[in-house]
């Protein structure tokens, strides 16, 4: 992940800022507030955590996932912040009743590589207002805004202050968000007056709009569909390395090799074998079919991608996890490495690109 970092600025609302204990840091980007402690390691929440004031993170998991330990201020736990105790007897931070842990396998400040781990685990966050009916969603181009369905939202650069410039014939095709009479803004939403008189919700002041044809939730492809239209885009993805390439596939979009390949990422916490008493190697079901992904010295880390020292070479790695590719794999958007029954190596989708 997720380098956050690369989005961040350390702001955040005066209010909220005074009611997080000290332990808590708030890193802001466009879509509202990363919590972090005060290493700025980033915080996450699990979903198994669903009893308030219970965690179900202990022993083995809590050494993956550690727990936020209260070791000072629990005397301003209130609003949307608590203290829960744990099964140790040691008490941890809550955020909205969730429990709050570090992830062990973020080596600095600003990485998130645990978010979206198993299906399980978000990074905690304090998401920006937005009026009823309106959220925020993840596509291929960012985090963008969306309706109650979770259709991406747009704006168009030919409005202007005193009035819409999406006429009649314009609206079949771009469908105006429409406010409800009483309604009242709320952060950086606004309701602005169409020539007709009707309400339309606005965005730090650009009214927003559907698209007609995107058919599907996350769909954006208004974006840029005609000029001066755009999706609004809170947040824009992380970057990758140049060699990566999106390649189609059966199972949506793949990141791959400069070849076509598709990546891997290989669960790095498996177990390693000795090799003749020296060295050490990965257990895979069929390691003659797997090839790390090498990098050079002077490869950086970028986004969600790292670059690990393992056995004596650097290699690729993924939120933390080893990159391969699967020798099976000849055609782009091939996915042999999985479908020839190795479960510890997962295709990187375009959909994993978390920010």
């Amino acid at each position: 992940m997720l380098r956050i970092a690369a989005l961040i600025v350390l702001l955040a609302t005066p209010a909220f800022a005074a009611e997080a204990p000290r332990q808590v840091v708030l890193q802001q980007n466009g879509r509202g507030w990363v919590l972090t402690d005060e290493k700025h390691m980033t915080l996450y929440t699990s979903e198994k955590d669903v009893e308030p004031g219970k965690s179900t993170c202990n022993t083995t998991c809590a050494k993956q996932w550690p727990p936020l330990l209260v070791t000072r201020d629990a005397d301003r736990a209130g609003g949307e912040w608590s203290t829960i105790a744990r099964e140790d007897g040691t008490k941890q931070w809550a955020f909205r009743d969730k429990p709050l842990y570090l992830y062990n396998r973020d080596r600095a400040p600003g990485d998130a590589n645990g978010d979206g781990m198993a299906n399980l685990w978000i990074v905690a966050f304090k998401p920006i207002p937005t009026p009823p009916g309106i959220g925020v969603q993840r596509t291929s181009i960012g985090f963008v805004l969306s309706d109650q369905k979770n259709m991406t939202l747009y704006s168009f650069d030919g409005d202007k202050p005193d009035g819409s410039g999406c006429d009649i014939r314009c609206t079949r095709t771009w469908a105006p968000m429409f406010a409800p009479a009483m309604a009242r803004g709320v952060g950086d939403w606004t309701v602005e007056q169409r020539k007709d008189g009707s309400p339309q919700w606005a965005f730090k002041g650009k009214p927003v709009y559907r698209y007609a044809h995107d058919a599907h939730p996350r769909e954006t492809l208004g974006d840029k569909a005609e000029k001066g239209w755009r999706a609004v885009v809170l947040d824009p993805p992380l970057p990758n390395p140049a060699w990566v390439t999106v390649q189609p596939s059966d199972a949506g979009e793949l990141l791959a090799d400069k070849d076509g390949r598709t990546l891997y990422t290989w669960d790095a916490q498996h177990q390693y074998t000795k090799i003749k008493g020296t060295e050490e190697r990965p257990i895979f079901d069929r390691p003659e079919d797997w090839s790390p992904v090498t990098a050079t010295a002077t490869d950086k880390p970028v986004g969600n991608w790292s670059v690990l020292d393992r056995a004596g070479i650097k290699q690729w790695a993924y939120r933390g996890m080893p990159i391969y590719t699967n020798k099976l794999d000849e055609s782009p958007g091939d996915l042999y490495g999985v479908r020839g029954g190795d479960f510890h190596f997962h295709p990187i989708t375009l959909a994993d690109r978390e920010i």
